[in-house]
């Protein structure tokens, strides 16, 4: 084979410069791997998993094993050229970093899933349509409806018909919709095509702004945390299992009238607060924390239990290992209609703060008909200036466990199992003749 004719046969794609399906394979799997790599980047996980994965023996073995077989491939095919070794490598070390970093944040406890607080910024559906084909030969791509909420904190959540046409109901019907041409909401059905044109019509529903009609939204991020990875002594252990039925699992985001951004965010085990509590304190927090979930960073549970022992307290933190990074856990022990202990868990160096939430907690004595109080209380000193007020610790001050943080052999045989499917397409392409 002439240097040329090997310079057609991977740069066009296959023989004689045809781009193949081979040839869209592999590029599709270069896609697959830069996809992950702004995953990581854009979720601002790409230092955490770093300092993990280059830290640790199995990056190395991973990357060793893939090199190794790339040189192994590059001595015993004669169509596997030097400048094609060059691009494996090139290609073989991002792989090895995204897979572990993908897998560590996926598959082990370094990835911990976090709740981010805001609004609906907008609403916007658009369209069944057709998307015309170049080639006679190929057929028609048809594309279904998109249902897709957009919040403040520039999030997309993907949702369905049904909420779109909720959207529509509570912002007064279709003259507050924005189209490129104005259609009824329901005249189309979820298999039709807009108008066969090749172009989608888009239809957005916008928050106007007034407050009585913002919808709070809550939604799961998977972030990095050392504290909930790492094999450390600083954890709680061997308390929980005095108070497994006082015990319940870390609440879910949950899909409601408004699509997958419900978030209960009271507690009540083993006891309950009369009137419409849980209620009022749902919803009042929710609605602070439209704004105050992005400005603070943070997310807020109430944790209402029936026990007087504060030991409950480390029980809680044990199983919901120490909470999430963004929390301001309010555990309340409850009895007889009294407070009897008030504990905070949350990730913060204001020890201020903890203190006096806590102690201000405390003085409400009650919680019957506190429900406003209670709230009053919590946003107050979230927002006490300097010590006084909530700051989140910042995961960096916890960079010195990266090093603890294991990852298990399974996940390691899936990460190189997975780095070698990606790569198969690379190593196809280079050695094919």
């Amino acid at each position: 084979m002439t240097p040329g004719n090997r310079r057609n046969r991977f740069l066009g794609g296959g023989p004689q410069g045809k781009q193949d399906f081979l040839f869209w394979m592999f590029l599709g799997s270069l896609g697959l791997m830069a996809v992950g790599l702004v995953y990581i980047l854009q979720s601002g996980q790409g230092r955490e998993t770093w300092l993990v994965v280059s830290g640790t023996l199995p990056f190395y073995i991973l990357a060793s094993l893939i090199l190794v077989g790339g040189i192994l491939l590059w001595f015993t095919s004669d169509n596997f050229s030097g400048m094609e070794l060059i691009l494996f490598v090139f290609i073989a070390m991002p792989c090895s970093y995204v897979t572990l970093a993908l897998a560590s944040l996926w598959f082990t406890e370094l990835g911990q899933v976090v709740i981010w607080n805001s609004q609906v910024q907008e609403m916007a559906w658009k369209e069944a349509w057709v998307e015309r084909a170049n080639d006679e030969e190929d057929s028609d791509t048809r594309h279904g409806p998109e249902y897709n909420i957009r919040t403040k904190a520039d999030e997309t959540i993907s949702t369905t018909r049904d909420v779109w046409i909720a959207f529509v109901q509570r912002n007064g019907g279709q003259r507050r919709v924005n189209s490129q041409r104005i259609t009824a909401f329901n005249a189309e059905e979820l298999g039709s095509d807009s108008d066969r044109d090749g172009i989608p019509e888009t239809h957005s529903i916008t928050w106007d702004g007034r407050e009585d009609s913002a919808i709070p939204t809550s939604t799961e991020h998977v972030e990095a945390n050392y504290m909930q990875a790492a094999d450390t002594s600083l954890k709680v252990q061997g308390v929980k299992q005095n108070y497994v039925d006082f015990l319940v699992e870390y609440p879910r985001v949950t899909s409601g009238k408004y699509g997958n951004i419900d978030f209960d965010r009271v507690i009540e085990q083993k006891t309950k607060v009369g009137g419409n509590f849980h209620q009022l304190v749902d919803r009042q927090l929710d609605k602070a924390l439209q704004t105050l979930g992005s400005q603070k960073q943070c997310n807020i549970v109430v944790y209402v239990v029936g026990t007087e022992n504060v030991g409950f307290f480390q029980a809680l933190r044990e199983h919901w290992q120490e909470g999430k990074k963004n929390d301001i856990c309010v555990c309340i022990g409850y009895t007889q209609e009294k407070i009897r202990w008030c504990q905070v868990m949350t990730y913060t160096d204001h020890a201020l703060f903890v203190e006096n939430l806590e102690r201000d907690v405390r003085h409400l004595a009650t919680l019957e008909n506190m429900g406003n109080a209670l709230v009053k209380v919590i946003l107050k000193n979230i927002n006490a200036p300097d010590a006084a007020g909530y700051l989140r610790k910042p995961m960096a001050d916890f960079e010195f466990l990266a090093s603890d943080v294991s990852i298990p052999w399974y996940t390691q045989m899936f990460s190189f199992l997975w780095a070698c499917v990606w790569l198969s397409w690379t190593v196809i392409i280079c050695v094919r003749d």
